[in-house]
């Protein structure tokens, strides 16, 4: 996937849904490209997880089809990011570490799926989303 520093071409649906959407180190994938408004530099483990949406995108609809979907269903956002953040926490270097560390590093990637910037209704708890994950990854 390209990394463009730009906003992606259906920002303004994304802001109206999602208005945190707009802060720094807030990155968007639509098709074959990653939209970086910010210009930060993209971790290995994000790319994993844009590369996700991107690849759906393309499977499932057009990219604008999955946006107006992804933005109106709670409940496929959540699926998509749940595929999205498995695919991140793969993606992460976790040879040699202990249980302890590899739970940290569970949690923290549980937490960021159920951040308000993804504006779940209702809620998504970290209980549930760290479940959820362990159950994606054992299902592989």
């Amino acid at each position: 996937m390209s990394v463009i520093v730009a906003r992606p071409p259906n920002f303004e649906l994304i802001l109206r849904a999602f208005p945190n959407a707009s802060q720094p180190g807030v990155i968007f994938a639509y098709g074959d490209h990653i939209y970086n408004p910010s210009g930060e530099v993209i971790q290995p483990a994000l790319m994993a997880h844009e590369a996700v949406h991107g690849r759906r995108q393309r499977e499932l609809f057009t990219p604008d089809q999955w946006w107006e979907m992804y933005v109106t269903d709670p409940g496929f956002r959540y699926n998509e990011e749940l595929l999205a953040h498995v695919a991140e926490f793969k993606a992460q270097d976790l040879r040699g570490l202990d249980r302890n560390l590899r739970a940290k590093i569970l949690q923290n990637t549980a937490a960021r799926l159920c951040a308000p910037l993804y504006n779940y209704q209702p809620p998504r708890s970290i209980t549930l989303a760290m479940r959820d994950i362990r159950w994606e990854l054992e299902k592989k």
